[in-house]
């Protein structure tokens, strides 16, 4: 199963996103503009794009920020 990941832009924490895609073409071709939520770990809103997402799959890999 597919998943996504967020790295908080101040603590630099990884948390689940509420943003999950279904392969790694879908990550690329999606448009994520003005997106934000609050970091579990700092309670700082922190954007939630794809500089700093990863994305997982099992058989596509990893691919977004820090792989």
């Amino acid at each position: 199963m597919p998943s996504c990941k967020i790295r908080c832009m101040h603590c630099e924490s990884l948390f689940d996103s509420p943003i999950q895609f279904a392969n790694k073409d879908a990550f690329f071709t999606s448009s994520l503009i003005h997106n934000a939520l609050t970091c579990p770990s700092c309670k700082k809103t922190t954007g939630c794009n794809k500089n700093n997402m990863i994305f997982h799959a099992e058989d596509e890999g990893f691919v977004g920020k820090d792989t």
